[in-house]
């Protein structure tokens, strides 16, 4: 049986690596600070300790076959922490000779039209997106000393159990309907990855890794709000739908820094950055695992 330490595990990419591992047979160890935030449903190994601490890392790193790196600090500490919380998972993947997960996202890209596969060029048009290619350049070097890495980028999370995300802030229940409030207009598509699908097509790929260094894009959800509104009207969802408050937010802004970082990253909901992801498709052929919208709305428990 295979061993996977997951740092980060109360994450949203986390917690739902955990499941698909264990559901395909692998054994899973965590780091956490807090044993009591982990939900009872997950099975886990929990041993309590410091991410930031390489010498507490290296003794749960022991006798794993990979660590799932899912740590992510709020968005307006990224610059000050990122990339030295990364560090120690490295250092012990590299004096191991152990894979490290890392889910990657699509901020390293400008915005075009076209999809953008793996051999793309990044030019990250934020400084969220330049940290996350610092990230990778980080990661490819580890892979060169010893370490071996497999990158997933992956579009805004949607799942059964995700938390501080936007389509907890988007879909509210209000008496006999929800109310979806878009952060985009009736043209944008907006990359989606629904996280149960990511994960299980992910656990795929790990199995079958033979190279030191590869990078994956998901297929995801390329979304509109006709296809929002389409999915909630085939499962018989009264719906209303209504415009964001993104005014709220820059009145906010000055004193919410979380909320100042997130107005920076407004043009992913003006402009699209959609993944290609038919590399991926075509490794795992019938394997892979996609799941439509409609479907997706049953699982999510939404407020």
């Amino acid at each position: 049986m295979k061993t996977a330490l997951i740092l980060g595990i109360n994450g949203n990419f986390g917690l739902e690596m955990a499941l698909a591992l264990s559901k395909a047979g692998w054994s899973i160890k965590a780091l956490v600070r807090d044993p009591n935030k982990v939900p009872s449903f997950v099975e886990a190994k929990l041993i309590v300790g410091d991410a930031l601490k390489q010498q507490q890392v290296m003794a749960a790193a022991q006798g794993v076959d990979l660590i799932v790196y899912a740590l992510n600090p709020p968005y307006h500490r990224w610059q000050r922490q990122a990339l030295p919380l990364l560090e120690p998972c490295l250092q012990v993947a590299e004096q191991l000779g152990l894979r490290v997960l890392f889910p990657g996202n699509v901020y390293n890209f400008n915005p075009q039209a076209s999809l953008i596969d793996e051999n793309q060029t990044m030019h990250p048009p934020s400084e969220k997106g330049q940290i996350r290619v610092k990230m990778e350049q980080r990661l490819k070097q580890a892979s060169e000393n010893g370490a071996k890495v497999t990158i997933v980028r992956a579009g805004d999370f949607i799942g059964p159990h995700t938390h501080l995300s936007w389509i907890s802030t988007m879909v509210k229940h209000k008496k006999d309907r929800y109310q979806v409030a878009f952060p985009h207009n009736q043209e944008h598509v907006h990359f989606w990855s629904y996280l149960p699908d990511l994960c299980a097509n992910t656990v795929q790929l790990l199995e079958q890794s033979q190279v030191d260094f590869e990078v994956w894009h998901d297929s995801g959800l390329s979304l509109s709000r006709k296809d929002w509104q389409q999915a909630f009207a085939s499962n018989g969802t009264n719906i209303k739908s209504t415009n964001l408050a993104w005014w709220g937010f820059s009145i906010i802004a000055p004193f919410v820094p979380m909320l100042k970082e997130v107005l920076k990253m407004r043009y992913l909901w003006q402009q699209p950055v959609i993944l290609d992801g038919s590399k991926m498709r075509q490794a795992l052929q019938k394997s892979y695992q996609s799941t439509p919208l409609s479907q997706v709305l049953q699982q999510l428990k939404l407020n």
